[in-house]
């Protein structure tokens, strides 16, 4: 019985996903914050908007 390409790819496949997940997982938590752009101003509307009411 031979192997099909489907099946090699599909297991290639896998083992990708599970190695990003098993990284992501292990990865340092950074803080949010540190994010040091402002606000889009169409994103301040909107939150000024929500926040008025």
């Amino acid at each position: 019985m031979g192997v099909k390409l489907g099946s090699v790819v599909m297991i290639m496949v896998m083992f990708f996903i599970a190695k990003i997940s098993f990284e992501s997982a292990m990865a340092e938590k950074t803080p949010e914050k540190l994010n040091y752009r402002s606000a889009a101003s169409i994103d301040k509307s909107y939150n000024d908007h929500l926040n008025y009411k």
